[in-house]
């Protein structure tokens, strides 16, 4: 993994040595993604440039560096992220006549880009990955992106400029950068805490698509309009191709062709010429993966889980008991209130749009404890998206059943009165034989039931569930709306098509890639496998979902790895105790953020609906932590990049 930055037309045409020079300052931005050297690529007369960090992974010699050409010099690729099946491309390649002078991914990926086209070695390409390619007899350009926008690569085109790069922070300072913030991408953050991948926090500026090739002709003069868009996969045309061909067999016929696939999906994103780990927090779908990794491993994999002081909230014992079950090396630490605090105020310029998830840190400080063992970690993300693991996937449809027959304004009614009663009382409620869960957890709940009960149809619940209440009267700003769920499938899977499409892609992939990137540490998904994918697509609902239960494949392929009372238990992750860290070590922080002159610099919120939220919050007559991280995001993301609205 790594990062990548470059730039065409007017800010590349001028004097090599400055255009050099400008490529290598945003490189520089990045240095963090590629800590083991960069290189840039300025050739003498074309306007055009191109730089990379170097993470090596694969081939760790000089002669896998990057921007790498082909032998004739006009073919360049500076890539970020890896192939997986690079070897089976490689193989291919060779059989049409292709030569080959390293072990890298990289040159299969040029080398395929030649052969097939950027899009085409795209279509081919398992992994996770983003890059420009660069052809200069056929004059073009192209961007191209991993299926799931796993890696991110963002673009804008202004005043004769094209400039692209890994992050945001290595754009700022290219020439005619747009500075002005969008007020949808706020409004974005406010309601889910992460920016869609429709859009950018800077209007004018852009991500490339998931599964999308992006492809501009080259000229001293650039212009966006010139741009060709070739998608060469779609999420959810995938989708309906797959649930069009339902697998044929039972659920135990399901549990081993989701085991065969998983092991395959492992076994290549383990390939890597550095060490690789795995997170462990104990989960599911962390389970899983580490359990496939060390049924296949000739010697102990590394695993690595945090947890806190407070024994409340801690987790590590049971991800310590899941390691040694399934026999890893395991390393393990908990944080103190310190470890916290020193990550927090880094957290906007580590995420450079605003970004509210708060197990991002957790994410980072996990990260950094493996990056002092190992290179590359497997995670376990896309489990629930793919196999219905949200509470949402199993509430959102009963809730749509059942309440749809209650008048609305009764339904109205019963909101109002849950909303009176205080957070801590749910807390406190005796609940004999239930699982333990986080302080506040059962209380943000129930709020969280209260906001959806009048919901007015299934779009409108979905909105609410993945939304924080009240989220529209902080903005002074119009807040936006969800996109509709897909009508011509069963709420169960327009809900998970929608959390690809959306929850994985803006929060899931955005919070570990920078969490993790800014330790250096390359992270791995196998269940973002396309095969995994259409798989898990064509299991019928009821292989997935069974009452409030789901993921009921994947529950059933780990308890042959594990006791099932090792992890049939109340989804944790690795989880923040926010709501108390407002109230305590991050008060002071946090009150500085939400200060009446705070506020009124940003300019984006209004303040009195903010106070009246952080002071709720703090008396507990409320838990608003959802809401409130996601403000004091915007609002430290604003104080860091200094633009105010």
């Amino acid at each position: 993994m790594c990062g990548i930055t470059g730039l065409a037309g007017a800010g590349a045409a001028g004097d090599r040595a400055v255009v050099r020079d400008l490529v290598r300052r945003a490189s520089a931005a990045i240095a963090h993604r590629g800590p083991d050297g960069q290189g840039e690529w300025v050739p003498a007369e074309d306007p055009v440039a191109l730089g990379h960090r170097r993470l090596a992974v694969i081939d760790l010699s000089d002669a896998a560096a990057q921007p790498m050409l082909d032998p004739s010099g006009r073919a360049v690729v500076t890539f970020n992220g890896e192939i997986y099946n690079f070897r089976e491309l490689r193989a291919a390649l060779e059989a049409r006549g292709h030569v080959f002078r390293t072990r890298s991914d990289t040159e299969v990926l040029l080398t395929g880009c030649r052969e097939w086209g950027a899009a085409g070695v795209a279509g081919r390409a398992v992994g996770m990955f983003a890059f420009a390619y660069v052809d200069l007899d056929a004059g073009l350009l192209w961007l191209v992106r991993d299926r799931f926008g796993e890696k991110p690569l963002y673009w804008y085109c202004a005043e004769g400029t094209l400039a692209f790069a890994s992050e945001l922070k290595a754009l700022v300072d290219m020439p005619a950068f747009p500075r002005a913030v969008d007020p949808a991408a706020v409004a974005d953050v406010v309601a889910r805490g992460c920016v869609s991948q429709q859009r950018t926090i800077y209007q004018g500026v852009h991500q490339v698509p998931p599964g999308s090739a992006l492809g501009f002709h080259l000229s001293p003069s650039m212009a966006a309009e010139a741009g060709t868009r070739v998608t060469y996969w779609d999420a959810a045309a995938e989708a309906r191709e797959a649930m069009g061909r339902p697998f044929p067999g039972s659920l135990q016929d399901a549990v081993a062709a989701v085991h065969a696939e998983l092991d395959r999906s492992v076994r290549t994103a383990s390939v890597s010429d550095v060490p690789v780990g795995a997170f462990l927090s104990g989960g599911v779908d962390s389970s899983l993966v580490t359990a496939s990794m060390q049924a296949q491993a000739g010697a102990s994999v590394k695993s690595f889980t945090i947890g806190f002081e407070d024994a409340r909230l801690d987790e590590t014992r049971h991800a310590y008991e899941v390691a040694r079950a399934l026999g890893t090396e395991h390393t393990t630490w908990t944080l103190g209130t310190a470890d916290v605090l020193s990550v927090v105020p880094t957290l906007a310029g580590m995420y450079d749009e605003p970004f509210g998830d708060s197990s991002q840190v957790a994410t980072h400080l996990v990260a950094r404890l493996a990056r002092e063992h190992v290179t590359v970690a497997l995670s376990g993300d896309g489990g629930d998206e793919l196999f219905a693991g949200y509470n949402r996937h199993t509430l959102a449809p009963r809730l749509s059943r059942r309440l749809s027959r209650i008048p609305r304004p009764a339904r109205t009614l019963a909101a109002r009165a849950l909303l009176r009663t205080h957070p801590d009382w749910w807390d406190a409620f005796p609940r004999p034989g239930a699982h333990r869960s986080p302080t506040g957890a059962l209380g943000a709940r129930m709020q969280k039931v209260a906001s959806v009960l009048d919901f007015r149809d299934p779009d409108d619940l979905y909105g609410r569930l993945t939304a924080a209440a009240s989220h529209a009267a902080l903005l002074a700003t119009p807040a936006t709306s969800t996109p509709p769920l897909a009508g011509d499938l069963p709420l169960t899977a327009a809900i998970m098509l929608a959390d690809v499409q959306g929850y994985l892609r803006d929060d899931i992939l955005v919070k570990v890639d920078r969490a993790a990137m800014a330790t250096s540490l390359e992270t791995r998904v196998p269940l973002l496998d396309p095969a995994v994918y259409r798989l898990a697509w064509s299991l019928p609902e009821h292989y997935k979902v069974q009452g409030s239960r789901g993921k009921l494949v994947l529950r059933a392929l780990l308890s042959e790895y594990l006791d099932p009372a090792l992890f049939e238990r109340p989804k944790m992750g690795f989880a923040m105790p926010v709501a108390e860290w407002l109230r305590g070590p991050l008060r002071t922080w946090a009150e500085d953020l939400l200060s009446p002159p705070a506020l009124a610099e940003s300019g984006w919120l209004d303040a009195a609906a903010v106070r009246s939220l952080w002071t709720a919050h703090l008396t507990r007559r409320a838990d608003h932590a959802h809401a409130l991280w996601n403000v004091l995001m915007l609002q430290a993301w604003l104080g860091r990049w200094g633009w105010a609205g």
